[in-house]
């Protein structure tokens, strides 16, 4: 640049000596021919030193324009190199100048879109990231040799991969799993835009994993792939949620409808023509079909209370007054099993808010239940205040207690921790599921604390009526 800036102003000073040159040339002729011969010696010398200092002037003058347009072209040269290195917030002073003006205002004008468009890049890509680290799904991008170009926050935590970059390492270096390696290999043979997919476990941790992966066409050398990694754990647990609950439930309505099928049988045979003999397999069935109904009305209420098409009818109700109406409804079975049924709920206590109804079904189910695992001990319902807004109501027993291995599934379905014994005594298997649900749908949470030989203590927590 400074070499082209020389020759500028080498060229410059020529054409101003070129053209004084050819001015005073014609002007010498046009003055000096008519003169006589006696005045041309001293024209001469008056036009010599007139030339030599228009000559002056003029390299005096094509110096000063000469410096001038190159400390603007200076000026502009380095601005630019600044831009071209990142500093876009440089601006070129505007020269007086048409031409450099132009110029200047050019440089500017490229300078200000380009900062625009970088913002607008920057902005898009900090979008595109927020939406990649925020995604639930894990998404891995692996080039044609099996390099990491992206994996997001999702696929690290699936993975159990630490926040270290990893991008540009070899998938197999991060990943040590052999079906990732198949799901990817059986991709690339694939036909554009199909899908395969690869449902496998991981150890540590326990969870179940689904891996769809889809070809990256890119070149003719080779493709890429994108995987999108889905935790299937919760799916698979409520899907055999559900298969135990179609099988428990068929078990459950098989039992006594085979009992009755049998009794009904043999009163067809002959036996209903004996009073004597009818009259117990009546009432065997009339116990089995009072079963079913109660199951079939858990059922129901269970089904009612998880879609949410129960409404709760929530009033002032006084725990005390409610206690006393649970004990005396369980007050013979527990004389006769010897069973000591305590209320210890303080007589000042507030009114909770809650469905009075829903309430006397939460109490009478936790009450039956400690009873009927309890044999000659101690059965209590208490309250007490927990705090300014809340109160807590407690069941506690001294019965034969739940093993801890049993207890997180202790509110689950049809779950019985001894299932012969808990259907002799006529359980449906969906008490404590129902007091959860229904505890859940008063704001509340239900607590289960058991020591196996030591008995149960259940805990849940009501909101006190202003």
């Amino acid at each position: 640049m400074r070499g082209l800036i020389g020759r500028f102003e080498t060229r410059l000073v020529l054409t101003t000596l070129m053209v004084i040159v050819v001015v005073l040339g014609i002007i010498g002729l046009l003055v000096v021919r008519p003169l006589e011969a006696a005045g041309v010696i001293s024209i001469r010398r008056v036009a010599v030193y007139a030339v030599v200092g228009l000559l002056g002037v003029a390299l005096l003058l094509s110096l000063w324009m000469g410096r001038r347009w190159s400390r603007h072209v200076t000026t502009m040269v380095a601005a630019a190199h600044q831009m071209a290195s990142g500093d876009l917030e440089r601006r070129i002073p505007i020269p007086t100048e048409r031409e450099l003006g132009t110029l200047a205002r050019a440089l500017n004008s490229m300078a200000e879109n380009l900062q625009e468009k970088l913002t607008d890049l920057g902005a898009e890509q900090a979008r595109s990231a927020g939406i990649l680290e925020s995604m639930a799904e894990g998404l891995i991008a692996v080039d044609q040799l099996g390099r990491i170009e992206l994996m997001n926050a999702s696929a690290r935590r699936i993975f159990r991969l630490a926040l270290d970059a990893v991008e540009g390492r070899h998938l197999v270096e991060v990943i040590r799993h052999p079906d990732v390696m198949a799901l990817m290999r059986e991709c690339r043979d694939c036909a554009k835009g199909v899908v395969c997919r690869r449902e496998f476990a991981l150890k540590s941790p326990p969870i179940a994993v689904m891996v769809e992966a889809v070809a990256l066409r890119r070149s003719a050398e080779g493709s890429g792939t994108l995987m999108v990694v889905h935790d299937v754990t919760e799916l698979r647990r409520l899907e055999r949620v559900r298969q135990e609950f179609i099988a428990n439930a068929s078990h459950e309505l098989r039992t006594p409808l085979t009992a009755i099928r049998g009794y009904v049988e043999t009163l067809l045979e002959g036996s209903v023509d004996e009073p004597a003999r009818a009259r117990p397999f009546l009432e065997v069935i009339a116990r089995h079909a009072e079963r079913m109904s109660r199951l079939v009305d858990d059922l129901m209420d269970l089904s009612n209370i998880e879609t949410g098409r129960l409404q709760l009818d929530r009033q002032p109700v006084s725990l005390r007054q409610m206690g006393e109406q649970v004990v005396a409804l369980h007050r013979d079975v527990a004389s006769k099993k010897g069973i000591d049924l305590q209320l210890e709920v303080p007589p000042d206590l507030p009114a909770v808010l809650a469905d009075r109804d829903r309430l006397q079904q939460i109490l009478i189910n936790l009450v039956d239940n400690a009873m009927k695992f309890t044999a000659a001990g101690r059965v209590s319902l208490s309250a007490n205040k927990a705090s300014s807004t809340r109160v807590e109501v407690t069941v506690a027993d001294t019965g034969t207690g739940i093993p801890s291995i049993d207890l997180p599934r202790i509110t689950e379905r049809f779950y019985r921790v001894d299932r012969g014994r808990a259907r002799e005594q006529g359980g449906t298997g969906l008490g404590l599921s129902i007091v959860k649900h229904l505890v859940h749908a008063h704001g509340g949470e239900l607590n289960i604390e058991s020591e196996l030989g030591r008995g149960t203590r259940a805990t849940f927590t009501l909101p006190i009526a202003s």
